[in-house]
């Protein structure tokens, strides 16, 4: 079994969120234990990608760009959060 990483990366500003490295799990224990699972299909295709690696990227917000977001909420309409 390969052991297993999951990135979350923030989808505005692309900074690495957090990490978890689990060597005892396998995809489908991730996709159980981290939620995913109950995730639409659609969700996980706006939010899962697997890179030429073999780690899973899950895109997230990170707080910065949450508080941003929440100040600033024109931003989003006119998709440019941050410049």
């Amino acid at each position: 079994m390969c052991p297993l990483h999951i990135e979350y990366i923030c989808r505005h500003c692309r900074q690495k969120v957090g990490e978890v490295r689990r060597p005892d799990w396998s995809l489908a224990d991730a996709e159980a234990r981290l939620g995913v699972s109950e995730w639409t299909e659609a969700e996980r295709l706006d939010s899962i990608r697997m890179n030429p690696s073999g780690t899973m990227q899950v895109y997230t917000v990170c707080d910065y760009c949450h508080h941003a977001a929440k100040e600033n909420p024109e931003l989003l309409v006119e998709g440019k959060l941050l410049q």
